[in-house]
């Protein structure tokens, strides 16, 4: 049972794996926001609340399970409706080429947001009026940074403490690591995407395939968790900070360590053009906005803002870390891509 526990929240955090999902109605008979809620959300309220309710996508549960509950207590006339999929992307193309209209709120990766961009289906906003800056706004207003993926070692407390998990990516090739380290196929050549910005191709791939071919890392398709949890393997290369979190959630005792390069997934929020609720779609995103919110967040989901939220308690390990944070950008995405397209054939026993 632990095992299929700990298996369903590992698909679901990377990238989504189907965690199709609508959340419970959650309403209150009170129509008045707690107390607390700025002035500029209140009015937002105010229009939202003939719309009655309002539907997100996202990859996968675990950014947006805990939104609805958490969004009742402020906003209570206004009911959240939440889906979570691997292939929302996809999912809503065809859904707009078939005239249909069912969502408000899109949050996706910003690579993953791409196609959908590309197609014009993304309303233009000026996001700064709910605290966006400059740095945190794509395509003029189609997108807005929400939160990151945080790229970050997993190792198990029963196996290994912090100190002698190593900052350096490329320290890991030491031999003391032979036999000891597990990274999952999807999560691998994402890393090496990112580290290949700084590092550039060839030394990545060198990285990559003494990994595998000399330390005898084990590539696994199934949960990293199992083999962490039956000490098969003590330390997975390729995670995250929510990684961490969600395993720990499911009674798996791991850490994670920041390292000296921090690769970090953007993930961005935006309204849905031709939205059925468009007053609610704007209210929830204002409010994810919020510093309140962000704080949720890193709460609730694992999920930090370490871009903009300089509260964030994983911005300020970071910072203290003295990393330097690889952040995805426009102007970075299609070359980590690329990147990502050559390392995944060495991954997968191809190159």
């Amino acid at each position: 049972m632990q095992d299929k526990k700990l298996r369903s929240s590992r698909r679901a955090i990377i990238a989504g794996a189907l965690a199709l999902a609508a959340a419970p109605a959650i309403r209150r008979a009170s129509a008045q926001p707690a107390a607390g809620v700025s002035p500029q959300l209140a009015e937002l309220y105010e229009k939202a609340k003939p719309d009655a309710e309002v539907t997100i996508w996202a990859p996968g549960a675990p950014s947006v399970q805990w939104i609805p509950a958490e969004f009742a207590k402020r906003f209570p006339a206004v009911k959240v409706n939440w889906l979570g999929d691997q292939q929302a992307s996809s999912r809503l193309i065809a859904e707009k080429r078939a005239g249909r209209h069912a969502v408000d709120v899109w949050t996706f990766s910003l690579g993953g947001t791409l196609e959908v961009q590309k197609r014009g289906l993304l309303e233009k906003f000026d996001w700064r009026q709910y605290g966006a800056q400059d740095r945190d706004i794509f395509w003029d207003g189609e997108a807005v940074a929400n939160h990151n993926y945080v790229y970050a070692p997993i190792f198990a407390k029963s196996k290994l403490t912090k100190e002698q998990v190593p900052r350096a990516w490329e320290a890991l090739l030491d031999p003391q690591w032979n036999d000891k380290l597990v990274s999952d196929s999807f999560l691998l050549p994402r890393l090496g995407g990112y580290l290949a910005i700084d590092w550039g191709f060839d030394r990545t791939e060198k990285w990559i395939k003494t990994l595998i071919e000399q330390r005898k890392l084990l590539v696994a398709t199934s949960p990293v968790a199992n083999f962490l949890k039956s000490g098969e393997r003590q330390l997975a290369v390729a995670e995250s900070v929510s990684g961490a979190f969600l395993m720990n959630r499911d009674g798996l005792n791991v850490g994670y360590q920041v390292m000296e390069m921090v690769p970090a997934t953007q993930f961005v929020l935006g309204a849905v053009k031709q939205a059925p609720h468009p007053n609610a779609g704007r209210l929830l995103i204002a409010w994810l906005l919020s510093p309140e919110a962000k704080m949720l967040y890193e709460e609730l989901a694992g999920q930090a803002d370490i871009r903009a939220n300089s509260k964030s308690p994983l911005a300020q390990e970071i910072k203290a870390a003295g990393s330097k944070v690889i952040y995805e950008d426009v102007e970075t995405m299609n070359q980590r891509a690329e990147y990502y397209r050559k390392l995944v054939a060495i991954v997968r026993g191809q190159g």
